[in-house]
């Protein structure tokens, strides 16, 4: 794929050297997430879109190489394989070019050119295309044809079946075509038929022509969704006196010929009645093509920050207040996950609406907005203030109409058996939810009919634009990390590097040993190189030892994360906790850094979630024998004595940081450095196995000293000064 890499760098704005890694990338099997997230040098100048759509480039000139043997193989095997013809068909990267250089080989027997070449007329065809000038006009020339065919009546039928034949032959001419495909692009016009006049839309149209750099792209793209649905016609033409006049420009050598008026006559009928009819689908298909790509870009960055808000973003609660004795609430996150449901009794005067119980429903699932149906029963204002007051901000109070011809409760997705278990109501009011919510996160779900998120959802066809939503969706997965476990439905399984027999074959190997960390997918039978580079980055082990396995860093990253925890003096789980320690680390190399900012510190806080999951390995108390000294590692103070602290390493007895030890500075008591329940990293200065002690050291400990905050001692004297002044 490499002899591709100058037309990408041209289309895509890109260096030589990232094409050709690109080129080379795709041979390999990786996929565009990898290359989006891991691969370093790609990952800092383009974005997933843009790799996907070099993907899907790449992936039409391997489908279009081995339509390109097949055309050398029909031309070898009738002995017309010459090397110009030969060269010409390996460079060729426009499937319709191909298709020009293949048409002579599979002509209509039926055309009128193909039954002309039967009558014996070849020779006058041939003297007309040479244009030369004869002493006796053509219909003189055709007179000595009469009668060699049964059809060939009169001088006229002879002229008539040579123009036939020519006609045909220049359509042939893939010169010409793809002259008229440039021409037809760039100076067409189009012209729009509506099926009605009446019709309001489009019967503005009727009776134009409009030049292609009238319309914008989102026009076009509704033009062909309604030629798609039969609302209208849409024909691509151009002026014919200027296509004939380039042709003219091509295929006339001799002005003064005697059959100059009767070459220009077979142009006419050519472009009218072979080559027009011919390449206008494929110019109209190009266009659409390209502004689809268009259009893919512009949905693709803006749902991707509306995708983030709705990350983001606060649930909703649902509330029915139509029962006389009760009320029911559903909560629904932003995303549009049903997070509960609860019903509650009316409380009688005086009393408050907040329950014990919905209390702790309100604080689990904190909303910001309060939903209700339109002309449904009012929300009484106490209920607000109450739930207002409680929450510490104004919730706000929006009424939303149901559309009975887009409800989600009738959609297959809320038929699943999840959601069999809900009432009536709790139905309503989720589907409620997801009317005013618009959840990019459901829409793959639902289906593109129940509502919009985008101005341009419907300039696409529903498979398009279901298809871009999918990788918006996949990316942000992919992005949070695939737990092990879930691998088997998550967007890893599509992955063209990962067969279903290594993906079972993880499964089951997690199932008999248990994967502790992302190099033990090494052990896996029948993982390739491939596969494992792929993979490895967004797989993250929940119950992981080591916190970045928790992660979404790639294994690649391990080493040089080690070498920062090791320059700085801080743990693993420091880095965990504070991802931004790591741009304290020095990088000289610019691409290296803009990497670090923009990949791995969002990557390693992706581990922040399992911060509280504690390891089975973790849960075993490490041996003595098994410690190393000089070691950095995190672990949580346990005490606090006059001497010193002890901190509980995960070891079978805690460790001692000696007073003089917890600073650089000199410290007074410890309880100005630490307090009991504090996550701190130590240094192991030394291990006695004999006497089971442990010693520790925070001093020269990551990038800062541990802060001294000032004794009770010394509180009391400097207030003593200032008393005393």
């Amino acid at each position: 794929m490499i002899e591709y890499s100058k037309q990408i760098s041209e289309k895509w704005g890109l260096p030589r050297d990232l094409t050709d890694l690109l080129c080379t990338s795709y041979e390999k099997g990786d996929n565009p997430y990898y290359l989006a997230e891991y691969c370093r040098q790609l990952s800092v100048h383009t974005d997933v879109a843009a790799l996907w759509d070099v993907y899907g480039y790449l992936d039409g000139m391997e489908e279009l190489a081995v339509k390109r043997k097949r055309v050398a193989n029909a031309y070898k095997k009738i002995g017309k394989l010459a090397p110009a013809l030969e060269k010409r068909i390996n460079h060729v990267t426009d499937p319709h070019m191909l298709d020009d250089i293949l048409i002579p080989l599979r002509p209509n027997p039926r055309s009128k050119g193909q039954l002309a070449a039967k009558k014996g007329i070849d020779d006058l065809a041939d003297l007309i295309a040479a244009q030369t000038e004869e002493a006796v006009p053509i219909e003189e020339l055709a007179e000595a044809y009469v009668g060699k065919d049964p059809s060939l009546k009169s001088v006229d039928d002879v002229v008539q079946t040579v123009k036939d034949l020519l006609a045909e032959r220049f359509a042939y001419d893939d010169t010409v075509r793809m002259m008229a495909r440039e021409f037809l692009r760039e100076d067409g016009f189009f012209e729009i038929i509506p099926k009605s006049r009446k019709d309001e839309k489009y019967g503005k149209y009727a009776g134009r022509f409009m030049p292609l750099e009238e319309f914008t792209n989102e026009e076009l793209l509704r033009l062909f969704i309604a030629e798609d649905s039969k609302e209208i016609k849409l024909k691509l033409n151009v002026q014919l006196f200027r296509i004939a006049e380039l042709f003219r420009q091509h295929i006339i050598s001799n002005p003064d010929s005697t059959s100059f008026d009767c070459i220009c006559e077979i142009i006419d009928d050519m472009w009218l009645r072979l080559l027009h009819p011919s390449i206008e689908p494929d110019v109209k298909d190009g266009i659409r093509t390209q502004i689809e790509a268009w259009a893919a870009k512009e949905i693709i960055g803006g749902l991707s920050k509306e995708f983030a808000k709705e990350q983001a973003a606060s649930s909703v609660f649902v509330v029915d207040m139509s029962a006389k004795k009760e009320f029911v609430i559903t909560a629904v996150s932003a995303s549009g996950e049903l997070l509960g449901a609860t019903a509650e009794k009316k409380p009688g005067d005086g009393r408050s609406y907040l329950s014990e119980r919905l209390r702790q429903f309100f604080n689990r699932h904190r909303p910001s907005r309060i939903l209700a149906a339109e002309g449904s029963a009012d929300i009484p204002e106490n209920f607000i203030k109450q739930a207002s007051d409680y929450l510490g901000c104004q919730l706000e109070v929006i009424r939303v109409k149901a559309d009975p011809k887009a409800d989600p409760c009738k959609s297959d997705y809320m038929k699943q058996r999840e959601f069999a278990i809900l009432d009536a109501r709790t139905m309503a009011l989720y589907g409620l939810a997801i009317t005013y919510l618009k959840p990019i996160s459901l829409i793959s779900r639902l289906g593109a009919s129940l509502y919009t998120v985008h101005p341009l959802q419907d300039a696409l066809s529903e498979s398009k634009f279901m298809e871009v939503v999918g990788r918006i969706l996949e990316h942000a997965q992919l992005l949070r990390g695939i737990s092990i476990k879930d691998i088997a439905d998550s967007p890893l399984s599509k992955f063209r590097c990962l067969p279903k027999e290594l993906l079972a074959a993880i499964k089951a190997f997690d199932a008999a040993e248990s994967i502790d960390a992302k190099n033990d997918l090494l052990q896996v039978k029948g993982m390739t190189e491939t596969a494992f580079r792929n993979i490895a980055g967004f797989i993250l082990i929940p119950n992981a030892e080591d916190p970045i396995n928790r992660s979404t860093v790639h294994p690649d990253q391990f080493p040089f994360l080690e070498q920062v925890v090791n320059e700085l003096t801080v743990s693993h789980e420091t880095i965990v906790s504070n991802p931004d320690t790591l741009l304290s680390y020095p990088i000289d190399d610019p691409l290296q850094r803009t990497y670090l900012q923009k990949k791995l510190i969002p990557q390693v806080q992706a581990a922040q979630r399992f911060q509280g999951i504690v390891s089975q390995k973790a849960k075993r108390k490490v041996k003595l024998a098994d410690i190393k000294e000089n070691a950095v590692v995190s672990g949580r103070v346990t005490n606090i004595t006059q001497f010193g602290v002890f901190v509980n390493i995960n070891a079978v007895c805690d460790g001692l940081i000696h007073i003089s030890q917890l600073a650089d500075e000199y410290v007074e008591t410890p309880d100005q450095v630490v307090g009991v329940g504090d996550r701190v990293d130590v240094r192991i200065l030394k291990v006695d196995t004999k006497k089971r002690r442990i010693s520790l050291s925070m001093k020269n400990i990551g990038a800062k000293s541990p802060k001294v905050k000032p004794s009770k001692g010394q509180l009391d004297n400097l207030a003593e000064h200032f008393k005393n002044r």
